[in-house]
């Protein structure tokens, strides 16, 4: 008996030492506890805190209109349905149980299955924590080979308890063990038992090097707490290892969808794992901001290999082109050089094909073959290509099929303009699957696969009796395509005066001394038509606040190589008009794709159906947003990687040195 007393007293002292470890821990970020095998993280700082900065914005308090009651019912109803409730819990839970900060992750270790883990700081919330477990508990018992059972994990020379809780799958029949621990101030929730224990270990105040003390995870949330004025954490924060994250994401597909290489170990191999580390922060109503999203990408070393294809460099500033418009949505402007990233990116094209020397091969077809087009993609194209990518986009509501139109330009050289549409004339004037169109007397052209075309004798050219230097006329009225096969079917007409209003599909071409790519042809027509007006987005007030904050960013001081601005109110009208009518399932706005991959359901193949009837919803009026001001990104090349950040403007606020 006495033995017996001195053992349950020293077992009581060791466990009383292992939770007052514990204990102390707490004080410390979630971010020191998780392992450094952790390949994504992301933390919510304070979950109180957090809904309590987004009520302060602008852009809550539109969405807090009556109108939009029915509205916030239906979507949070949505997600409750959609959430993937991997580990048991539920939307709702990652309200009511956190006390302060929740921080989740993907851990992978060679050899073992990839495990997602959630762990919260639960501290004064124990009866919610209880509640939780109990009803959890419940479900998962009166469902058909669902199990709750008991089961020790070793913490040392310790054993702490953990409720395991099974539950299978009603259309696949697979069973996912989640294992739940409660500590006196933390609730952990994990799908692998070995990613509990190297959880608790830590907790324990054992050695071994966590994901907080990673060098790419401190420089990246360094890097973004010296922009803050308040040198703050984040309300959110978020870091991933790219090529190891994604390695572990492919492995959780199961094994019959695995074929081929791995895409990740191919960018790994020319040069791409020297990207070590993307992360950084978000903040809702901080400084004069309604969001504000910082992000690093970190890249110690020189690039090598493919990776020296984002050949970034910073200038001075970046001006949208005059075809842009007063009326433009938004615009995103890239330094980029075309020719060094042309360079660099034949490895990565072998490696993907897992052929030596194949990139080289295709060019010298395109140049030296006596039936191809005898273009040298680099010299003719590549080489005379300045420096400035730009893209627009606008949304058209009504549009049968994708409402979104888009242009891509990249401005050319002076002086090269007939050279590169010369090249592309050379590369395309052959070929019956592309149609030869005109816009504004610009020659553009649109892939249009040519019925008959497979016919074609092989190795003959369907030009080549063509005499040499001539060149087709753009398709008039009643004219098949010079080059076509004898059984080729006529092509769609096109009226003289009234070209872009049939051509439907991608249109590419040079006009204005910029190769231009677009998804509607009316709408670039339309676009060039406007090149010189003087009315252009610089000339708007909002555009002169914006670049007077963009002026404020001490980060932007030795120039950036990225700019990005929009109207907040063309979103939020895009995304109402979608809702209103139904077809946000099928939208390509930013805000539809992220919102059809939270209600989509896990394998579902076919587009969603609406949920939730918008028709009843008024058309949209600007004054419901009248509060909702611009949003305005940019991004910096830095010694060791790339530093973006973006930020959505209060109405009315305007920015004031730092």
């Amino acid at each position: 008996m006495r033995k017996l007393k001195t053992r349950l007293f020293l077992t009581f002292i060791c466990f009383i030492f292992t939770a007052g470890t514990i204990l102390q821990a707490q004080q410390l970020k979630l971010d020191a506890y998780f392992p450094e095998t952790t390949q994504i993280y992301v933390s919510i700082s304070n979950v109180k805190a957090l809904a309590d900065n987004w009520q302060k914005t602008q852009f809550y308090e539109t969405l807090a209109a009556p109108q939009f009651q029915e509205f916030r019912d239906s979507l949070r109803q949505q997600i409750e349905t959609a959430w993937p409730n991997r580990l048991g819990l539920k939307f709702d839970d990652f309200t009511t149980l956190p006390s302060g900060e929740i921080g989740a992750g993907l851990i992978a270790i060679p050899g073992k299955r990839p495990g997602f883990a959630v762990m919260m700081n639960v501290d004064g919330n124990a009866s919610e924590v209880n509640d939780f477990l109990v009803k959890l508990i419940r479900q998962t018992t009166e469902k058909r080979n669902g199990e709750a059972t008991k089961e020790r994990i070793t913490v040392g020379r310790q054993a702490v308890d953990a409720t395991a809780l099974s539950f299978p799958n009603a259309k696949t029949g697979a069973v996912t063990r989640v294992y739940y621990v409660v500590l006196p101030q933390l609730l952990i929730a994990t799908d692998q038992k070995y990613v509990a224990e190297l959880l608790l270990r830590k907790l324990a105040g054992e050695s071994r090097e966590s994901l907080a003390q990673r060098p790419e995870y401190q420089a990246v949330f360094k890097r973004c707490a010296d922009d803050s004025p308040n040198a703050s954490k984040g309300q959110i924060r978020f870091f991933a290892s790219p090529m190891a994250a994604g390695e572990a994401i492919r492995s959780l597909a199961p094994p019959e969808a695995l074929k081929g290489r791995s895409p990740f170990v191919a960018l790994s191999n020319q040069g791409f794992a020297g990207i070590e580390g993307v992360g950084g922060t978000v903040d809702f109503a901080t400084e004069p901001y309604e969001m504000v999203t910082r992000v690093k990408v970190y890249i110690p070393n020189p690039p090598t290999k493919a990776l020296k294809a984002l050949s970034f460099a910073n200038v001075d500033s970046l001006s949208p082109p005059n075809w842009i418009g007063e009326n433009a949505s938004r615009y995103t402007l890239v330094n980029l050089n075309a020719l060094a990233t042309f360079n660099n990116a034949g490895p990565l094209f072998d490696e993907f094909l897992e052929t030596e020397g194949a990139w080289n091969d295709v060019l010298d077809s395109l140049e030296k073959d006596k039936l191809g087009p005898q273009v040298n993609l680099r010299s003719e194209i590549f080489a005379n290509l300045g420096r400035q990518l730009s893209t627009t986009s606008a949304f058209d509501p009504n549009a049968k099929e994708d409402g979104e139109k888009f242009i891509f330009s990249y401005n050319i050289l002076e002086g090269k303009e007939a050279a590169v549409a010369g090249a592309l004339h050379k590369m395309f004037e052959a070929d019956p699957d592309f149609q030869c169109v005109e816009i504004l007397g610009n020659e553009f052209w649109k892939y249009a696969p040519q019925p008959g075309a497979a016919t074609r004798p092989a190795g003959t050219r369907p030009s080549a009796t063509r005499p040499a230097g001539t060149r087709p006329a753009p398709v008039r009225p009643g004219a098949t395509r010079p080059g076509a096969t004898a059984d080729a079917q006529p092509r769609r007409n096109v009226q003289p005066g009234a070209e872009a209003e049939l051509i439907k599909g991608v249109v590419f071409g040079v006009a204005n001394g910029a190769l231009y790519v677009s998804n509607d042809a009316q709408y670039l027509q339309t676009k060039l038509a406007a090149n010189a007006s003087a009315d252009v987005v610089l000339n708007t007030p909002e555009h002169r606040r914006a670049m007077r904050f963009l002026a404020n960013e001490p980060a932007v001081a030795n120039g950036l190589f990225a700019l990005g601005y929009g109207r907040n109110v063309d979103g939020i009208r895009e995304n109402y008009e979608l809702f209103r009518q139904g077809k946000t399932p099928q939208g390509k706005t930013l805000g539809a794709k992220l919102l059809n991959a939270i209600l989509t359901q896990p394998g579902q193949k076919e587009v969603r159906t609406p949920k939730f009837d918008g028709s009843a919803l008024p058309p949209f009026d600007e004054t419901m947003v009248k509060n909702v001001g611009f949003n305005l990104f940019f991004g910096v090349v830095e010694n060791d990687g790339f530093y973006f950040k973006g930020f959505s403007a209060r109405s009315g606020a305007e920015a004031t040195p730092r």
